[in-house]
């Protein structure tokens, strides 16, 4: 738990952390549920998230890189 407070130590990891976790989540709530499916607003919203979380993830990588 100590090793994980070391690196999740700045809002720039956190934020990275919280990004992959959520895009994971929704990528396997995409592939695992069948709510997307049934609600067709609802699945357009989350296939649209995937991209937008990943840009997102590359802005906070991209401002990790400038930090260091």
């Amino acid at each position: 738990m100590r090793h994980l407070r070391e690196i999740f130590d700045d809002w720039l990891t956190r934020a990275a952390g919280i990004v992959f976790v959520l895009t994971v989540a929704l990528v396997f709530f995409n592939i695992y549920s069948d709510l997307p499916e049934q609600y067709p607003v609802f699945g357009v919203f989350n296939f649209g998230m995937v991209p937008v979380l990943f840009v997102v993830g590359g802005i906070i990588f991209f401002l990790a890189i400038l930090r260091s």
